[in-house]
C-alpha cells in the first residue's frame, strides 16, 4: 500500500539524512559566540564588585582601627597639647596633627598618686604622644583639583618615665612601624579640608577636651573608591 500521508517514508525507515546548512552553522556560532560575550561580561563585572567591596572594606577596617587607637590615647590622655586644626598648604615634609600627655598635668610634671592604704606615693607612667601626617604623591585621576591620595599618619611615643625627656617626639625620622593609617587623602580646600584635626566649637580653649577629626581614605581605582569617617572625641576626665 502507498503511503500517501508521509512521503518521505519509505518501506525500510526513515530517509530523512538531510545535514545542516552553512547559514544555520554560522546562525548556531553566532549565538554561542553572544551568549559567551555576555557569559564573560557578567564575570568580569562580579569580579569588579567584588574587588570594589573588599576595598572597601579595607578601608573601613583600616579606619576602624585607626580610631579605635586614637580612642584609646584621647581616653587616657590628662591633656591635648596641640591640634594642627586646618593644615592649609603642606609638603612632603611631615607635620604634626595632634599632641596628647599621658599622666602629666598643666605644668608638665608627672601626676603622682597618694596610696592611702600605707601612705606613700607613686609617680604614674607618664607619656607624650604625637601623631604626624606625610602627604602623599598620587594625583592621578583625582577630584578635586590639587589634591593628594596615598598620605600616611604616624604616631610616635615618648615615655617620660624612661626617658626623663619631656619633649614631645617629632614628626622626624619616622617609620612604617609607626604608621597608623594609609591610603589618606589630602585636600587643601577651606571649605572641605582634609586631615582636619581641630578643637570642637564647645571646647574649652585651654583644654581641648573635645577633638573633632575628619579624614578621607582613597584607592586609585575605576571606580574611585573611598571612605570618609567625621567624628568627635571627648577626654572623659575633661581635664
Amino acid at each position: 500500500m502507498k503511503n500517501t500521508y508521509f512521503p518521505w517514508i519509505k518501506k525500510r525507515g526513515v530517509q530523512n539524512k538531510r545535514g545542516f546548512t552553512l547559514t544555520e552553522i554560522l546562525l548556531a556560532v553566532m549565538i554561542m559566540g553572544l551568549i559567551a560575550v555576555a557569559l564573560a561580561s557578567l564575570t568580569r563585572a562580579a569580579s569588579r564588585e567584588a574587588g570594589v567591596g573588599r576595598s572597601r572594606v579595607m578601608l573601613r577596617n583600616n579606619l576602624s582601627t585607626f580610631l579605635r587607637v586614637l580612642r584609646n590615647d584621647m581616653n587616657s590622655a590628662s591633656r591635648v597639647d596641640y591640634i594642627a586644626g586646618t593644615l592649609g598648604s603642606v609638603g612632603n615634609t611631615a607635620v604634626p596633627l595632634l599632641r596628647l600627655s599621658k599622666n602629666l598635668d598643666a605644668e608638665g610634671n608627672q601626676i603622682i598618686t597618694t596610696l592611702t592604704s600605707n601612705s606613700t606615693s607613686d609617680t604614674l607612667d607618664a607619656s607624650r604622644i604625637t601623631y604626624c601626617f606625610q602627604r602623599g604623591s598620587d594625583q592621578t585621576n583625582i577630584v578635586p583639583s590639587g589634591a593628594y591620595r596615598g598620605g600616611k599618619i604616624y604616631r610616635v611615643v615618648n615615655n617620660v618615665s624612661e626617658t626623663g625627656n619631656t619633649q614631645y617626639p617629632t614628626c622626624t625620622y619616622l617609620a612604617e612601624n609607626n604608621v597608623v593609617l594609609s591610603n589618606v587623602k589630602y585636600i587643601d580646600d577651606s571649605s572641605y579640608p582634609v586631615p582636619l584635626f581641630a578643637a570642637h566649637s564647645l571646647s574649652r580653649d585651654w583644654t581641648k577636651s573635645l577633638l573633632t577629626i575628619r579624614i578621607i581614605t582613597e584607592i586609585n581605582s575605576k571606580p574611585i573608591i573611598n571612605d570618609v569617617v567625621e567624628e568627635v572625641f571627648a577626654m572623659p576626665m575633661g581635664f
